[in-house]
């Protein structure tokens, strides 16, 4: 049983490449280990059949720039805003549900990383569970798709010399720029345990990684994590000649419940048994003219929109005016 937990992780993150790839040509495994598509720093465009729209996503596509559209902007989720940047729109569409959605939903010097109201089907393939099996423990962990939030929950035990139990994502494809944010805001719901927030700036599976470690108490707790707070560790042990966080190049995220803290010293809160975390979202915040909300057109034609005014919105009357 703990040797197919083992086989699943190895192969659900690619940690042997070689392994990989004879996986998918005898199909051994199960789970997907398709790499989700999760870029950064997205454009988001509101539908329109107008020529100033059709020459806008003509200008994108030149200039190589992420993009998505909306295909119906009346059944705009809050999923469509993930790690949305700048949103463009055009005037001839009805965008109350847009801005409505944005009102409630965003904050400015703020993006949406993960929104875990709706998980899409990339978000479902990009968390996986990493267990203290990969040394010979017996923890087990799982990440549970809710209907408001993910629940990272499990059986935590120092049998075999373990004790830890942890939800990880695959590397992104690209490695996220958030260098322009001051950190990481996790809005989660813990059961009074001491957990950590990990990432790391280096597509290694067991290479250096940048810790935080944040209490619960039973509540909703919003955890502000400043990238200048993270401590540079390898298996447990800080590496105090290690560089900085690189913010510049984020290619992953963890969360993890551990028995040890840093270089020796035990989690005060950690004792054998079950456990749950609920994330309802990860954002990062601290940004300038973030999310930029471009209104298209003459300026005269959005006099009267019910947007609040602490969002940034700029004017342009065409895609080569646009400041991305």
């Amino acid at each position: 049983m703990e040797i197919k937990r083992l086989w699943e992780t190895i192969n659900y993150f690619e940690i042997f490449p070689w392994l990989n790839c004879l996986t998918n040509i005898f199909n051994l495994s199960e789970k997907s280990n398709t790499k989700p598509n999760v870029p950064m720093n997205l454009i988001l465009i509101t539908p329109s059949q107008s020529n100033l729209a059709q020459h806008t996503i003509n200008y994108l596509r030149e200039k190589n720039l992420n993009f998505t559209t909306i295909n119906n902007i009346e059944k705009i989720e809050i999923s469509d805003l993930e790690r949305v940047t700048n949103i463009i729109c055009f005037s001839e569409n009805n965008n109350q549900s847009l801005f409505d959605l944005i009102n409630n939903n965003l904050k400015p010097e703020e993006t949406l990383l993960f929104d875990f109201h709706n998980p899409t089907p990339e978000i479902k393939n990009l968390w996986g569970a990493v267990d203290d099996v990969v040394m010979g423990g017996v923890s087990q962990s799982s990440v549970k798709m809710g209907d408001r939030n993910i629940l990272f929950t499990g059986m935590v035990s120092t049998a075999n010399n373990g004790g830890f139990a942890s939800v990880r994502t695959k590397n992104f494809s690209q490695p996220w720029d958030l260098s322009n944010y001051q950190g990481i805001r996790l809005k989660v719901r813990g059961d009074g345990k001491r957990y950590k927030f990990i990432t790391r700036c280096e597509g290694k599976w067991d290479g250096l990684s940048y810790c935080y470690s944040f209490d619960t108490d039973g509540n909703d707790n919003i955890i502000e994590i400043k990238f200048d707070d993270l401590i540079p560790v390898f298996r447990a042990k800080t590496v105090p000649e290690a560089d900085k966080f690189d913010s510049k190049q984020m290619y992953s995220m963890q969360l993890m419940l551990s028995k040890f803290e840093y270089d020796g010293g035990y989690n005060p809160t950690f004792e054998d048994g079950n456990f749950a975390l609920e994330i309802e979202s990860i954002t990062a915040y601290g940004a300038e003219n973030v999310p930029q909300i471009i209104l298209m057109g003459n300026s005269n034609e959005w006099e009267n929109i019910n947007l609040h005014s602490s969002f940034l919105r700029t004017y342009a009357e065409m895609p080569e005016d646009l400041n991305l």
